[in-house]
């Protein structure tokens, strides 16, 4: 029996990267031979909890608390493989092999960008960007696995920090439900939070909407829905956006169950996404999508996604086949208008889409844990 122990320190997240490693624990316990473990440092989160989030099936999963580093390293240092999520701290153990999942496809990280951070007083950002380099080096030259979510975080970390990463995309889950008429709905889908990485733009979607909600977009609502985490800036800036859309069809789900969520991608015609709004990907990489699962859950329920024509989404998205394209608000307006006005063939790239998601679906993901998973675990 071979023992595998996956980790992250961010369950408490219920973003994309905790999704991943669930489904990915889901699929690797239902592989022969093999015991897989969850570990969390986290007691307000159980495994019921996780699965209630990530709709997938850990029954065959054990789950356990751990109190502190110590108990972490003892108990991932006896598996035969240790799988770790970590966006800026390694975790060495004594595990048999190891698989570092990289999610975030840093800039170039240095002793003068790192001084730079700390002239502007940025010693937070300044520190872990020194555990960073530590996770990358660690990464390059000890594990025996490195995993990314696309071409795009493989590109990027092969040119900045000279890691070899193996491409697994994120495996989607099916949305799609039958009997549920699309309506005049533009959804977005993904955490609500103020950081550094990768922020959604909803500042800039709900202000798109509100620009054109009396004329192109008159007579839709716009919906997002996503995870709030409970820290005062993230509180803030949830409660701004609810005040500046109060008098607009915009409507906020907030930690939705995975029910209500299928009924949103399935109700919904439309699928913003704008995730590195104003960014320049060479420079901030970070701070774009990095592949976008939630493009294509909505593509999965024949949702007809509008994104930002930049990082991961060009490789789920193309042009005028399966969806659409942007750069500026204008572009996003204008893409958006042709849609809901019948100014391309809807049915056509509704069926694109669909056909699309099957690229990423749960099937193409197990062939490739398999694939990935089987030298690891002779």
């Amino acid at each position: 029996m071979k023992t595998l122990v996956i980790y992250t320190p961010t369950w408490y997240a219920f973003g994309g990267g905790e999704k991943y490693l669930m489904l990915l624990a889901e699929v690797l316990s239902g592989l022969e031979g093999t015991s897989v473990v969850m570990l969390s440092e986290n007691r307000e989160i159980n495994k019921s909890v996780l699965e209630k989030f990530s709709g997938a099936d850990l029954s065959d999963v054990q789950y356990k608390l751990v109190h502190d580093s110590n108990e972490l390293n003892t108990l991932a240092g006896d598996a035969d493989i240790f799988i770790n999520l970590s966006t800026f701290r390694a975790v060495r153990t004594s595990a048999r092999k190891m698989v570092q999942v990289l999610q975030i496809p840093y800039g170039k990280i240095n002793p003068a960008t790192i001084l730079s951070k700390m002239l502007r007083w940025e010693l937070r950002e300044a520190g872990k960007d020194i555990y960073r380099l530590q996770l990358h080096s660690f990464a390059r030259k000890q594990a025996s696995l490195v995993l990314v979510y696309s071409e795009f975080v493989r590109g990027v970390l092969l040119r900045n920090f000279g890691i070899t990463g193996t491409v697994l995309y994120p495996p989607i889950q099916d949305y799609f439900r039958s009997g549920i008429s699309k309506k005049n709905i533009i959804l977005s889908v993904g955490r609500i939070f103020r950081g550094l990485y990768n922020d959604k733009r909803y500042d800039i979607l709900t202000k798109a909407f509100r620009q054109a909600s009396h004329k192109e977009l008159s007579g839709w609502e716009y919906h997002i829905a996503g995870s709030v985490a409970q820290d005062p800036a993230t509180s803030e800036y949830l409660e701004l956006l609810r005040d500046e859309n109060k008098n607009y069809p915009i409507y906020f789900h907030v930690n939705e169950p995975y029910e209500s969520l299928v009924r949103l991608y399935n109700e919904a015609s439309v699928f913003w996404h704008a995730a590195g709004y104003n960014v320049d990907e060479k420079t901030n990489p970070e701070n774009v999508e990095h592949f976008g699962m939630t493009t294509i859950e909505s593509m999965s329920a024949r949702c007809i996604p509008v994104v930002i024509n930049k990082g991961g989404q060009r490789e789920s998205v193309s042009h005028g086949v399966d969806g659409f394209l942007w750069s500026g608000i204008d572009e996003l307006i204008a893409r958006t208008s042709d849609v809901i006005n019948g100014r391309c063939d809807l049915e056509d790239i509704r069926r694109n889409a669909r056909k699309r998601y099957e690229d990423f679906d749960l099937d193409h993901f197990r062939r490739n844990v398999v694939e990935l998973f089987s030298p690891l675990l002779k």
